[in-house]
């Protein structure tokens, strides 16, 4: 199977630093989050819109990156859209690319706010003893 991601874009950034560096917040907490808003079924491939949203907690600052991409793939007319979800798999390939997109722009948004960036560890799949090894598959991504 093959996936492209096509034309990855930002409609919205909204970044906002609650508390003055100098009352000495120690502790922050940072989550990240990535979630589909929308999905949308056209000839050739799917528009999905989405956020990304990072918060340094507690209540610290906040940032907020909307946009959306498009998505090709060659088992596209078989994807079932009818309750609005997609393949675990598909879904897994749209959060890597919004997380690949997202990340250097969240970089410069909080070195503008004196924020620590928001770099999460990645996550490793750890492989059970005797299953075959498969190879790191890495889409073709498109950012025009």
């Amino acid at each position: 199977m093959s996936s492209i991601i096509h034309k990855i874009v930002l409609r919205s950034i909204d970044a906002k630093r609650v508390v003055n560096e100098n009352l000495g917040v120690r502790n922050i907490r940072i989550t990240n989050s990535s979630s589909i808003t929308s999905l949308q079924k056209e000839d050739t491939h799917l528009q999905v819109g989405f956020l990304y949203a990072v918060d340094y907690y507690p209540n610290f600052a906040s940032i907020k990156l909307e946009g959306e991409l498009r998505y090709t793939n060659d088992a596209y007319p078989s994807l079932p859209l009818e309750a609005k979800q997609l393949p675990p798999d598909v879904t897994k390939e749209i959060h890597a690319a919004i997380m690949r997109f997202c990340m250097p722009e969240l970089v410069l948004v909080s070195k503008q706010l004196d924020l620590t960036a928001p770099i999460p560890m990645p996550s490793m799949d750890q492989r059970q003893a005797g299953a075959p090894h498969q190879p790191v598959k890495d889409n073709a991504y498109d950012y025009r």
